[in-house]
Formats: C-alpha cells, sequence, structure tokens
C-alpha cells in the first residue's frame, strides 16, 4: 500500500510579518501626528472667518495666567480651546506676559494675535455703557465726563434736531430723541462728533428695537411714540424683570379705563432735581409730564428703555391689576382695587414684606 503523506502549508517569513506591524504602526503614528497636527491647527485658528464680526470687550482679571485668560475667551467664543490660547501664547513667547484690563477683541482674530494684544496691553480706552433708564441729560453728562462729547451740544441736537437724524432709511418721529438712544455699550474713538455718536445709538435702536418689533409697533394704540413712551415708565417704574410685564399690565389697564397714571416716575422726570423721596407737594409740579395731574401718557418718552421693558410694554400680561407698591426689596405688591392698595401700603409702612 502506498504510504500516506501529510501536506504541509508554507510559513509565512518573520521578516513580511515584522514588516506588516512596522506599516500598521506606522500608519497608526501617522495617523495620531496627522490628527494632531489638525487639532492644533483647529486650535490657533479664528473662531470664525466673518470680519464682520461684532467685537467683544472683555476684562482680563490682574494675576490671570495664559490658561485662565484662555478660559474666559472660550467662554466668551472668542477662542476655540483654552489651551489651544496658552500653546498660542507660548509660541508668540508671551505666556508669561499678559496684561491685566480691559480689550476689544473679535471671533475673526487668530489666538496668537490676540495673544500679542493682551501682552502689549492694547486695551480698549474708547468705549461707553449707557446703563438702561439713563436720561438723554444723563448720557451727555457721561459723555462729557469720559471727554467724548461736548455735554451742551450733544443735548442740543438730542432735544431738538431729532427729526435731522436719518439712519438707514427711518427718521426718528420726533425732534426729541428721549427714549431713541438705546442703552448699549459703544465705542467712541476719539474725534468722534456728537452728531456721530447719536447716529450710532440710534442706528442700534434701530437694529435691536425697531426691526425685530416692526409689526408689534404697528399694532400698538398710538404706534411707536407710544409703545417707547409706556416702555420708559415701565423701565423707570420696575427694578426686577418679573415686575416689568405686570408694571405694564396695570399702567394699560388704567388707560384703558380712562384712569390717571400717577407715575412717580413722571413727576421725578418733570422735576428740576432727581429725587430719592417724592414729596406730595412734588405731586403738584406743574408739567405735562405730571400724570396725576394729567391723563394719558406723557409727552416723550422719560428715559432710555432697555429690550426686557420693551417686550413689556408690547406684550404686558394679562391682569386686572390697577395699582402697585414697592416693597423694600425693589419687588412690588401689585393690586386690583384701591382698598387692597391701601392695605398693601399700610402693611409695608407697617414692616411687612
Amino acid at each position: 500500500m502506498p504510504s500516506s503523506t501529510t501536506r504541509r502549508l508554507p510559513k509565512t517569513p518573520r521578516r513580511t510579518i515584522r514588516s506588516a506591524a512596522w506599516a500598521v504602526t506606522l500608519l497608526l503614528v501617522a495617523a495620531a501626528v496627522l490628527g494632531a497636527m489638525s487639532m492644533v491647527t483647529k486650535a490657533l485658528s479664528p473662531v470664525t472667518a466673518d470680519r464682520n464680526a461684532p467685537a467683544v470687550l472683555v476684562t482680563v482679571p490682574r494675576g490671570a495666567n495664559a490658561r485662565q485668560i484662555g478660559g474666559l475667551l472660550a467662554r466668551r467664543h472668542l477662542v476655540r480651546y483654552a489651551a489651544g490660547f496658552a500653546l498660542a501664547a507660548r509660541l508668540e513667547g508671551v505666556g508669561d506676559k499678559m496684561r491685566a484690563g480691559r480689550y476689544e477683541l473679535s471671533p475673526a482674530m487668530p489666538p496668537r494675535q490676540i495673544a500679542e494684544l493682551i501682552a502689549l496691553g492694547r486695551t480698549a480706552n474708547d468705549f461707553v455703557t449707557v446703563p438702561e433708564g439713563y436720561t438723554v441729560a444723563q448720557i451727555a453728562r457721561r459723555l462729557a465726563e469720559r471727554s467724548m462729547a461736548d455735554e451742551n451740544q450733544f443735548l442740543t441736537l438730542a432735544r431738538t434736531r431729532g427729526r435731522t437724524f436719518h439712519v438707514a432709511g427711518w427718521t426718528p418721529p420726533g425732534d426729541d430723541l428721549e427714549g431713541y438712544l438705546f442703552p448699549d455699550t459703544y465705542r467712541v474713538p476719539r474725534g468722534t462728533t456728537p452728531r456721530q455718536i447719536i447716529e450710532q445709538m440710534l442706528g442700534d435702536f434701530r437694529r435691536r428695537v425697531l426691526v425685530p418689533f416692526q409689526s408689534d409697533f404697528a399694532r400698538y394704540p398710538g404706534g411707536l411714540p407710544a409703545a417707547v413712551t409706556m416702555a420708559s415708565l415701565v423701565e423707570r417704574e420696575a427694578e426686577t424683570d418679573a415686575d416689568r410685564p405686570l408694571i405694564a399690565s396695570a399702567l394699560t389697564n388704567r388707560l384703558r379705563q380712562g384712569m390717571r397714571l400717577q407715575c412717580d416716575a413722571t413727576v421725578q422726570y418733570a422735576l428740576p432735581e432727581h429725587k430719592g423721596r417724592l414729596l406730595y407737594s412734588d405731586l403738584r409740579v406743574d408739567s405735562p409730564y405730571n400724570t396725576y395731574q394729567h391723563a394719558g401718557l406723557p409727552p416723550t418718552p422719560i428715559a432710555s428703555p432697555g429690550l426686557p421693558s420693551i417686550e413689556a410694554a408690547l406684550h404686558p400680561a394679562r391682569s386686572d391689576y390697577l395699582y402697585y407698591v414697592a416693597r423694600p426689596d425693589g419687588s412690588h405688591v401689585f393690586s386690583r382695587t384701591l382698598a387692597e392698595h391701601d392695605r398693601a401700603r399700610a402693611e409695608l409702612r407697617a414692616g411687612g414684606t
């Protein structure tokens, strides 16, 4: 009988196995290197390529290191990663040279440029913040204090020349611009004229208020002037956002019922000087802004309202409230009847909350 034979498979050469292993390793290393390079490139690139992206004001605190500043910038969406900014600072050789201050930065800036700017201490000194509820007079005074505008020239333009301004096809409804200079933070470079400052503030009002709420203003009784006037009353009367729609509701209900508004903020506006506490004699001041003596809304807004007050005026809460009185913490007690209102006032005077 023929002998049976076992057929053996050919062996894979060890050199071939080692070559394959090295190839896989090299591929993995290359992938890791490419991935790391991609991450670094992304970390060092601007957040956006839009050169028209709005600038952001950032305050770098004293003693903050590059990693901490990177975290601050990442939260403001000015860099992608905190570690990426720290790396950028090291690459620029300024990691330990960060300077405290207020900076104007753009998300279109590469992190290395931001790091260099902060290391050089190129702070933004030409910005002014106009708080919500400021009057034209207060705005003029703040600009003068910052040496940004002549107070009297600004006041004259803002109070008597309103209809000479034309912003992107929009002309303010009256010569008095009270209420239409939008409260915000503005850049006012040296040499900017009062007219240019007002144009900038009116442009902000148009962009932030007029355009988004155009249909609401069209439906509001009295249109834009009445709505902004109501918003200014809400701004000066309310201290908490939760109260704004309720105060707007109470004032709107009084108008609908033909009641006088009896709004303390309008009396404050009518007085020559602001008072912390009104006296009964102040309620007799002879002025069209005295809503204790005159029915309806005052002739113009009494301050620059912010967006929460504008939204509250346009969309007041649904309620039967006609009265409100302030608590010590700034919030209000709302009432439907005069009897309820008198009880609330008495309780607050007696120390109630």
